[in-house]
């Protein structure tokens, strides 16, 4: 590949002028080896003419990805220097976040990545998908969602990466544990179904479980290590370091994927998130002015996103939208 098309395509990525369905695979293609020569000077180019400073919640977030780069150094075999990875840290931050921390889970060693091969699902907005594992565990992939696995599951676990949501009904196998790694947290399962949610714009990441029995491993600003029971939903606040748990009906909150949008007591900024999601749309809206409020609603599988706004006018007094091609606008 020519230096001149990574050029583009990494400065139409600052430029955010990518549609949302290519941003996920954007983030997979940097990740990879090939080109890192022209990657890296590129991204030095665009780094010295870079004049916006980093704000506290950039600074905060780098400061969690260095460390977690500095705690695995010693056996991470890193292809970029560290002067990329603080450019990366600070201009891609929080889009990139969730595919570094793959990366570098991944590449512990070069020659255990050279020889492993990854398979890979991507799910644009507006979509979903079904996935069937080669152990036969069957996993739902929600819209805005990206899942990553060796090939095969080789090793002593079945280990894989998410970022976004899915729903996974795990075959049962005693002598390799499966686990899911999400930004912050790991979870591990030997045959049971449970819900990850963990979307990288999202500031929580939380874990259903509907039958069996998980393990829940989170290393972020807190360490925490618990086993949760059938419908709980453990919850992990990645902005102020907090965990949670609730009792909830875990059948409900994977409904998703048979088509349901489901909320209790969300936030309007998370209904909205979802809805971009669901049905690939923008929505532009004042945060001040809908933000402070939770709701508890649920869509059937035909709804679509009129039907969806017209219930959020009439719960919120004063709303009004209108709409153009994919983007709406709210008053």
């Amino acid at each position: 590949m020519d230096i001149d098309p990574i050029r583009i395509l990494i400065t139409r990525f600052f430029e955010n002028d990518f549609p949302k369905e290519s941003i996920l695979k954007f983030q997979h293609w940097f990740t990879r080896r090939e080109n890192n020569e022209e990657k890296k000077r590129i991204l030095h180019e665009l780094w010295e003419q870079e004049t916006a400073k980093p704000d506290k919640r950039t600074l905060q977030g780098l400061e969690e990805m260095n460390r977690r780069i500095g705690k695995e150094k010693k056996s991470i075999s890193v292809s970029l220097s560290r002067r990329l990875l603080r450019i990366v840290s600070i201009l891609l931050l929080p889009i990139m976040s969730g595919v570094l921390t793959y990366w570098i889970m991944y590449n512990k060693t070069e020659s255990l990545a050279q020889k492993m091969e990854i398979i890979e699902h991507i799910v644009p907005d507006g979509e979903m998908k079904q996935i069937l594992l080669p152990d036969g565990s069957k996993v739902w992939l929600n819209a805005g969602s990206m899942l990553f696995y060796s090939d095969g599951f080789s090793g002593l676990n079945r280990r894989l990466f998410l970022s976004g949501e899915a729903t996974f009904q795990v075959q049962k196998d005693a002598k390799r544990p499966f686990i899911v790694k999400t930004q912050y947290m790991e979870v591990e399962a030997l045959g049971t179904t449970f819900n990850v949610r963990s979307y990288v714009d999202a500031g929580m990441t939380a874990v259903t479980l509907e039958e069996g029995s998980v393990r829940v491993n989170v290393d972020g600003k807190v360490s925490i290590s618990e086993v949760i029971s059938p419908n709980e939903q453990f919850v992990y606040d990645h902005r102020h370091g907090k965990t949670s748990r609730f009792e909830v009906d875990a059948e409900l909150v994977s409904k998703w994927k048979e088509g349901y949008l489901v909320f209790n007591d969300a936030s309007f900024e998370d209904i909205i998130r979802t809805v971009e999601r669901r049905f690939n749309v923008t929505v532009y809206y004042d945060i001040r002015k809908y933000g402070g409020g939770v709701f508890s609603i649920k869509y059937t599988p035909y709804e679509n996103v009129r039907q969806v706004l017209t219930v959020l006018e009439a719960l919120n007094p004063g709303l009004q939208w209108t709409s153009q091609d994919d983007i709406i606008y709210i008053e």
